[in-house]
């Protein structure tokens, strides 16, 4: 099976957490998608816009010779130049030169941007497909992850009736290609006004409620959900999300329109990217056979960060690109209590401190816990490895994720979460009873559970059965093989 992968993202960006925020989520699922594919012995590969960042990236970029063209009506001709690469996993990578879309000057700019790259790489398929018909492999499908890309499925599909005579391949090549969309947060869909429909390419025909129209503008996410032949989700946890009445995305009723076409391939982490026996921002590398270097990433972490850990004490962290106000608050409330016994607790965030009294009460309690609970806002991404490698548990409280990315993480890392009760934590985790002897994770529902989730760790802590708990985690398979094998079976599905 000869597949493409369109994203908007297949690297975290400089300065983004590598999960908890929606461009990370994306770039580790398209990898871990393109990875799973190619060890089920597909090609898979990923087409992304090129960013002046890539250049820094090391991903040894070849161009090639002959750029890909497409026509907008009422716009012309655009060009673009293409780059090939193949990423150490084997993943084939390329990249469409053009307009950046870390240079976009507004939101509708980069909405804009993000169409021409869907009608990009909908040209490149064309190209492909022109090339197969010559004696080359079979492309298949085409999947876009994310909202950026969802235009990608609109232009393929819009793509194939097109009257094209530039001496190319047949247009039509495209209506054989399956499409495939995965939403990972509709909350963040692109939108223009109607006026821009000509400068990305749509038909005025499409201007109303079963086309691309949504709330007075066009929307990315729903020309993607009209024109897919399935929409996937990462989870049972992000299907719900996405049907659920009264979503803050507002989609619900679009994708219930769809519900029968809505299937979820489940969740993974991407393995190369979270591995302790290899990975370069820890202090000490191990593994599930050998914790040793755990107990010593702590010791390391304790020293730079001037904590007041005791041998044998319990170290908590949270981590991502930090808490709501709420979530604050609630943290400060519990850890108030818990910071009385010998817990530590280590807030890395990727993003700058937040405003309001949830805040506020975090930095009583830090004072209050000198060397107790150390708050770090615009955490690099080495700081979040080195303290997900070094911690006993991971306090997880977000209920927006819907992918489950971060505690995953965690238990690549034998970082036991504490984790608030949500679709995406019930299919990834298990409650530990008090026996340990099952689960991998302590779960909590209100908001004052908490205080008692954080108890249940600590008590764990001081008895031989965490070291059970702490090698059982690492051992789950938590990668995107089964996924990548489900989305193979739709795909076959759809060619029929």
């Amino acid at each position: 099976m000869d597949l493409f992968l369109a994203t908007t993202t297949f690297l975290p960006a400089p300065g983004v957490a590598s999960w908890g925020t929606a461009e990370g989520d994306m770039a580790h699922a398209a990898l871990g998608l393109a990875k799973g594919l190619r060890i089920l012995g597909h090609r898979a590969t990923l087409i992304a816009p090129l960013e002046p960042s890539h250049a820094d990236a090391g991903l040894g970029l070849a161009r090639k010779l002959s750029p890909i063209a497409f026509e907008l009506p009422g716009h012309g001709r655009v060009e673009r130049i293409v780059y090939d690469a193949k990423l150490p996993s084997g993943v084939e990578l390329t990249l469409i030169g053009g307009e950046p879309l870390s240079e976009a000057t507004s939101e509708a700019d980069r909405a804009r941007r993000c169409a021409l790259f869907g009608h990009a790489v909908a040209a490149f398929a064309r190209q492909r497909l022109g090339t197969i018909s010559a004696g080359g492999g079979e492309l298949e499908g085409v999947v876009a992850i994310g909202e950026g890309a969802a235009f990608t499925s609109f232009a393929i599909r819009e793509g194939a009736k097109a009257q094209v005579t530039d001496g190319g391949p047949s247009p039509r090549l495209l209506a054989g290609l399956a499409r495939v969309v995965i939403p990972l947060d509709p909350r963040r869909d692109l939108t223009l006004p109607e006026a821009a429909l000509g400068a990305i390419g749509v038909s005025r025909d499409l201007w109303n409620p079963e086309g691309v129209e949504f709330y007075g503008a066009v929307s990315f996410t729903k020309a993607g959900a009209i024109s897919a032949d399935r929409i996937v989700t990462l989870g049972e946890g992000s299907r719900t999300a996405l049907l659920t009445k009264g979503a803050a995305h507002r989609f619900d009723g679009v994708f219930r329109t769809r519900e029968a076409d809505l299937v979820s391939i489940g969740s993974g982490v991407d393995h190369a990217h979270y591995n302790p026996a290899t990975d370069p921002h820890v202090a000490t590398r191990f593994d599930a056979d050998d914790t040793l270097g755990k107990a010593r990433c702590k010791g390391t972490l304790a020293a730079e960060l001037e904590l007041q850990l005791d041998s044998g004490a319990p170290l908590a962290a949270v981590l991502g690109t930090g808490p709501t106000d709420a979530e604050a608050t609630l943290l400060a409330g519990a850890l108030g209590r818990s910071l009385r016994g010998d817990l530590v607790v280590v807030l890395a965030s990727a993003s700058k401190r937040g405003e309001g009294p949830g805040f506020d009460a975090l930095d009583r309690v830090a004072k209050a816990h000198p060397g107790r609970l150390a708050l770090h806002y615009g955490a690099s991404e080495k700081l979040l490895h080195r303290t997900l490698g070094a911690a006993d548990f991971l306090i997880v409280l977000d209920e927006r994720d819907t992918v489950g990315t971060a505690v995953r993480a965690a238990m690549r890392y034998g970082t036991v979460p504490v984790a608030r009760r949500t679709p995406a934590t019930d299919e990834a985790l298990v409650d530990l009873p008090a026996s340990l002897e099952t689960g991998s994770a302590f779960l909590f529902s209100e908001d004052d559970g908490l205080f008692g989730a954080l108890q249940r760790a600590v008590s764990a802590h001081r008895t031989h059965g965490i070291t059970k708990v702490v090698r059982r985690v690492m051992r789950l398979e938590g990668g995107f093989d089964r996924a990548g094998r489900r989305l193979e079976h739709l795909i076959q599905q759809i060619e029929g």
